[in-house]
């Protein structure tokens, strides 16, 4: 990687179905709380900044020196800096994928929770709150699955409504009156 190298960081899903179904939004607290204990500092820091860089673009472009800089690794970018270790560190942690370019990574719109290896490796504090915000996190994806089931209920039963009777709604558009 050279000093004024652009980079390109883009959104893509996850690959595994399961992580865009449970899967934590690069923006959850969980990533920096949970995922900085797995992948260090300046990784997280990269992960959470994401969200922010592509609301101005997307993909997001950025020098490698000025990244590295802002990430506060200093001004090295070569192939052994800590800008290239925090790179590696996404990618072998499947939070990301080289770019196909080469210049930049696709990283996961996704994080998985914690693997049960993971969890066992971290401090404490770190297990207590995955557990608290993983479990937090399932109870909102299980409320939001039975409000779309009622949704589609409601609707399913609408449309029986509409289709079934093939009726007028009130006796007066029956008889082709003006409702006033």
């Amino acid at each position: 990687m050279e000093r004024d190298q652009i980079l390109r960081f883009t959104p893509v899903d996850h690959p595994d179905s399961r992580v865009r179904r449970v899967g934590f939004d690069l923006s959850d607290p969980y990533v920096e709380q949970c995922w900085s204990a797995v992948v260090g500092p300046s990784s997280t820091l990269l992960l959470r900044r994401m969200p922010t860089l592509w609301l101005a673009q997307v993909p997001a472009e950025i020098g490698a020196s000025e990244l590295s800089q802002s990430l506060g690794l200093g001004i090295g970018v070569g192939e052994r800096s800590r800008l290239a270790n925090t790179l590696n560190r996404l990618v072998q942690f499947v939070l990301a994928k080289p770019a196909p370019s080469g210049a930049g990574l696709d990283l996961y719109r996704h994080v998985a929770p914690l693997s049960t290896r993971q969890v066992a490796r971290v401090p404490q504090w770190t297990r207590d709150t995955h557990e608290r915000l993983f479990g937090a996190h399932l109870e909102e994806i299980d409320e939001l699955a039975q409000h779309q089931a009622s949704v589609a209920s409601i609707t399913a039963r609408l449309d029986q409504i509409q289709i079934g009777t093939g009726r007028p709604a009130t006796r007066a558009a029956a008889h082709g009156q003006a409702i006033e």
